[in-house]
């Protein structure tokens, strides 16, 4: 086969495995129900702010116009996730097209990206990572264009994309590092440094910036001291047992294969076609260490969640789809067996997922899973509550408004968003510091509820009576039953308030 025919055999696998992908995520998107977490920004959302407890605003900012003109749907919410990786997935391929000079190497960074469990899992969900990951691809495709072209505007574009990333969620400050760096580290880089783009670009991202330094201002800094010490612990810990927790939690959202191709690719960049010692070169191999080595030194004193290295990456796998575009045709001939690896490789990764997901493709084939943590778990039975709890304040309380009161942030803001309401829920006083916390003390989440509900995951955590301190003793009127299809069980108590009496739930 010649080099046209192989072209050609390269972007048929991969469009055909990148389609697969899409519709396994598109059927996620329509039919997994809301989860907590995105009700919860979907509150911010209704309540729009410079800044917020846990992170900084813009999730809300982008739920806010969809929801405006679409209603308060889970897909209408989820849309903003998924217009983002629908053009994150065009950026790797373009990006990758540009830098190797040939659309395999592009075809091959979007299978990597679109492979990537934190990337499948991600495209229907909207979180903070959403404007993160969207707003990171395209900083780095401007400042490889601004370098490349010695562009102005394209250094403007840099600044604006990087202070967008930023206010997407606090990890985004490591692309001013990344940039710097890969600046500092060679002759072009050091070039443009010499000239006023690079520093305008820093100077208009920090600008961005501010409105969220004001609000921190105003609450005595306290969203950044919850993510300083949320990511950051001094007791004394093992670390290297920290250490492993780590690399497990990597290993799991981009798969074994996958982390340590990365890695490998990594090491020898100019072998996959990059020219040694340029911009490039280093901006993509910056780009991938700085978060896995700041993320994992601070994983050895303090639990690291795996999403927080998110930002490696993005270039981790244009250097990979480099690597693969080498191995996979060597000489520009293909490989015997090669693609066929790759793509069991993918397909791996798209069962995986999906399995986890919807755990009864598992169950069908005879494997059984144990219970787990899921988004399906997440999402199932929240609308039998939302059918009780409307029933129960029509019946018990139809005269006046009734405020109902979440166990936690989250399930608040499940409750609030089973109304239509975001502020017809508030928490209870048990509940974690979280935004519902500043706004009562602001004044905002104000009056006693009338309805408590409350999540069980295990049978022996129902209780009939509980005790909210200051609120007083509820009793439980209604217990609802659920059994998830990831074969976990679930208890919603629904209580009313009590004349307080002695003892405890």
């Amino acid at each position: 086969m010649g080099p046209a025919g192989a072209h050609d055999t390269t972007l048929y696998w991969a469009a055909s495995l990148i389609t697969l992908g899409v519709v396994a995520n598109a059927w996620a998107w329509l039919t997994i129900g809301a989860l907590p977490d995105e009700a919860y920004y979907w509150v911010w959302s209704q309540r729009l702010q410079w800044g917020y407890f846990d992170h900084p605003p813009l999730v809300a900012w982008l739920i806010r116009p969809f929801t405006a003109l679409f209603g308060d749907s889970i897909v209408a919410i989820r849309l903003p996730a998924v217009l983002a990786w629908l053009v994150s997935g065009w950026l790797a391929y373009h990006l990758a097209s540009r830098i190797y000079r040939q659309p395999r190497a592009g075809m091959l960074a979007l299978l990597v990206w679109t492979s990537l469990p934190i990337v499948q899992a991600g495209f229907h969900v909207v979180t903070p990572d959403t404007p993160l990951v969207l707003f990171g691809w395209l900083s780095y495709y401007f400042v490889w264009r601004a370098v490349d072209r010695r562009s102005m505007a394209d250094w403007l574009l840099t600044g604006l994309c990087t202070g967008l990333a930023l206010l997407g969620k606090y990890p985004g400050v490591l692309l001013f590092g990344v940039f710097f760096l890969a600046l500092l580290s060679c002759r072009e880089g050091r070039r443009e440094l010499s000239t006023l783009g690079p520093w305008l670009a820093a100077a208009i991202a920090a600008l961005m910036f501010l409105p969220v330094v004001w609000w921190n201002s105003q609450h005595d800094w306290i969203s950044f001291a919850f993510q300083l010490g949320h990511g950051v612990q001094s007791r004394l810990v093992d670390p290297w047992r920290m250490f492993s927790i780590f690399l497990g939690g990597q290993l799991g959202v981009v798969l074994p294969w996958t982390f340590f191709a990365m890695l490998y690719a990594s090491l020898r960049p100019a072998r996959w076609g990059l020219p040694a010692g340029s911009f490039v070169s280093r901006l993509l191999v910056i780009g991938f260490w700085l978060p896995l080595l700041l993320f994992g030194g601070a994983g050895l004193t303090a639990k690291a969640e795996a999403n927080w290295p998110l930002l490696a990456y993005l270039p981790g796998c244009l250097l990979l789809a480099g690597a693969l575009s080498r191995w996979l045709y060597p000489g520009g001939h293909p490989r015997k067996g090669a693609i066929a690896v790759v793509s069991v490789a993918y397909l791996v990764a798209l069962l995986l997922v999906n399995g986890i997901r919807f755990p009864w493709w598992l169950e069908q084939a005879g494997v059984s899973l144990p219970p787990q943590r899921t988004q399906l778990s997440q999402s199932y039975g929240w609308a039998e509550v939302g059918r009780d709890l409307k029933r129960l304040l029509a019946t018990d309380f139809p005269e006046r408004r009734c405020r109902v009161m979440g166990a936690s942030h989250q399930e608040t803001a499940m409750l609030a968003l089973l109304l239509g309401d975001a502020t017809a829920a508030v928490a209870s006083p048990h509940a974690r510091f979280s935004q519902y916390t500043l706004w009562a003390r602001e004044g905002i989440d104000s009056g006693m509820p009338c309805l408590y509900v409350r999540q069980f995951d295990r049978a022996e955590q129902i209780v009939r009576r509980v005790d909210l301190g200051p609120l007083g003793h509820w009793r439980r009127i209604y217990l609802l039953e659920l059994h998830n299809p990831d074969l976990t069980e679930r208890w919603f108590g629904f209580f009313v308030p009590e004349v307080p009496a002695p003892g405890g739930t």
